[in-house]
């Protein structure tokens, strides 16, 4: 129950603030659905305006100058610049809308999703990759993955994506 819960916090923070791209479990679970949290991570076109979010109802988090907590006290972390050095203004641009209670939240592509994942290299990155590949890569679309990632992290996808191929 906790993935619903967060997919109605996603359409609310996407009413208040408009345009905004999710970007990390909230778009795993789009692709693979299999894991909760208890934060969001998206995207935006620029860095939000303190005086609105405040008076949205949402909070700073103390030392923080890219977190936040939703008017329900859901933890926002917001990228303005890039995401594992893929520039925001790509993550916007190839988003993909998806649909949770009638209403379209937008989601990182998959193939942004899997090289982020990639490069941030963390443990819970790699448990995703490996989910993301397992479940979707026979749809990875190697020409949108060749505009944001090097020949050398081409090879090393394509050769996880063969080894975890069903």
């Amino acid at each position: 129950m906790a993935h619903l819960n967060l997919e109605r916090e996603a359409v609310k923070v996407t009413e208040e603030l408009g345009e905004v791209v999710f970007i990390g479990v909230l778009a795993v679970n789009h692709y693979a659905r299999f894991r909760g949290t208890r934060d969001i991570d998206l995207a935006v076109a620029g860095p939000p305006s303190e005086s609105r979010l405040t008076a949205l109802g949402y909070r700073k988090k103390e030392g923080s100058t890219a977190s936040w907590y939703t008017p329900r006290g859901i933890k926002v972390d917001f990228y303005t610049r890039d995401v594992g050095k893929i520039p925001v203004n790509w993550i916007l641009k190839t988003s993909v809308p998806v649909m949770f209670a009638k209403k379209e939240i937008r989601v990182i592509c998959l193939e942004g999703l899997i090289l982020a994942k990639h490069r941030a290299g963390r443990s819970q990155d790699i448990a995703d990759l490996r989910q993301l590949i397992v479940r979707c890569g026979r749809s990875i679309r190697w020409d949108v993955m060749r505009q944001i990632s090097t020949d050398l992290e081409i090879t090393e996808l394509r050769k996880v994506a063969e080894a975890f191929r069903p």
